[in-house]
């Protein structure tokens, strides 16, 4: 990804390697959700981070996006899940 000056969108180079960061309070219910919108085997999910008490948790999501309207439409389907209470 190349960052361009001013407020134009950073160029990316498709098909690329993308990761999101999922934020929800259950382990299970992420990984149950991730499951129901990317039912194909392409996609890494893996722990990153928990807060102090245990509350909430943060997970790393990384697959392989070969459009930005499919980068778009991965992270609305998650966006939209229930159990997913922030994506970034």
């Amino acid at each position: 990804m190349k960052q361009l000056p001013g407020n134009r969108k950073p160029e990316i180079e498709y098909p690329c390697a993308w990761t999101y960061k999922l934020f929800g309070t259950d382990e299970a219910e992420l990984r149950e959700a991730v499951a129901r919108i990317m039912p194909m085997d392409g996609y890494d999910l893996s722990l990153s981070r928990s807060s102090r008490h245990g509350k909430y948790l943060c997970m790393n999501l990384t697959l392989t996006v070969v459009s930005e309207e499919d980068r778009t439409s991965v992270y609305e389907a998650l966006h939209a899940h229930d159990s997913i209470l922030l994506v970034l």
